[in-house]
């Protein structure tokens, strides 16, 4: 008994990690809270900033679940999804701001 319990403990964790992982919603509105923080988005920035990630975060999730098998493919459509994804950010923020998040982004990940 106490093993059933402890197994269905450890498998609704691992559902919910899964789930918060994959769900587009929360990654553009994770992406978005820490893009307000460094840049100081205000309202109407934030909601198109919001629209163009969820978008992006969608369009990625499709074509990485319709091209498992087709590396190269797959490859190529997000690379278009995020040429495309660079240009409405730059159009949202400006040029300025784009380059003092890539600078943002670039230390983060040290």
């Amino acid at each position: 008994m106490i093993k059933k319990i402890f197994l269905i403990t450890v498998l609704i964790c691992f559902s919910f990690k899964g789930l918060s992982q994959n769900n587009p919603e929360q990654k553009a509105k994770a992406f978005l809270a820490e893009m307000a923080k460094v840049l100081n988005l205000d309202k109407v920035e934030k909601q198109e900033v919001y629209t163009v990630q969820l978008d992006r975060f969608t369009q990625a999730a499709e074509i990485r679940q319709n091209h498992k098998a087709e590396p190269q493919i797959k490859k190529a459509k997000l690379k278009k999804v995020y040429n495309k994804l660079y240009g409405k950010m730059n159009a949202i923020i400006g040029k300025e701001r784009m380059q003092k998040w890539s600078e943002y982004k670039k230390q983060s990940k040290n």
